[in-house]
């Protein structure tokens, strides 16, 4: 998706990342509205809607989930019209997505309103999705460009394996890890 939005303009705006105090999180809404007055974008209520859900939570959501909610703050929204504010959304810069290796697309605000980037790992046995520091792949995407010229962009994608918890019960307990 092409980012049509000035450089750090809700970043300055915005700082600590997902997992900010409640009114804080009031802030972030209110940012992604301010940016999308900024660029001279419309603010439907679907577009605030969905910006006052993502801020409301640190949860990866799909669509449904996303709907489902934002119904409760503008009753009657179509999904197709949730999907079209997530979209647009994220053409501006405002909400990123990710592809977890099974099952719908994720949302959740994008770095440039929380003010902190972030990776995505999935559990393939019980499906948690949780963040990972976004410099985690960094060595690799130096050595990728390095060697074949190839730019990795490893923030669509969750990368899989097994949670704590999910990879000390498949192993016995005197496995070495």
């Amino acid at each position: 998706m092409e980012d049509r939005r000035p450089v750090g303009a809700a970043a300055a705006t915005a700082a600590a990342g997902h997992d900010a105090l409640p009114g804080r999180r009031d802030d972030l809404a209110a940012a992604g509205i301010a940016e999308l007055r900024a660029l001279g974008e419309r603010v439907t209520p679907a577009r605030r809607a969905v910006l006052r859900v993502l801020a409301g939570t640190s949860e990866h959501l799909s669509v449904d989930d996303v709907l489902t909610r934002a119904d409760e703050i503008v009753p009657g929204l179509h999904r197709t019209t949730v999907y079209r504010a997530l979209e647009t959304l994220g053409e501006l810069g405002l909400v990123t997505h990710v592809h977890p290796d099974h099952g719908p697309a994720v949302y959740h605000l994008a770095s440039s309103l929380t003010g902190s980037g972030h990776l995505h790992v999935r559990c393939r046995r019980c499906g948690q999705i949780s963040d990972v520091p976004a410099d985690l792949l960094d060595g690799v995407a130096d050595r990728l460009a390095r060697q074949i010229g190839f730019r990795l962009q490893p923030d669509h994608a969750a990368l899989t394996g097994l949670c704590r918890p999910c990879a000390a019960a498949a192993d016995p307990p005197d496995h070495p890890r």
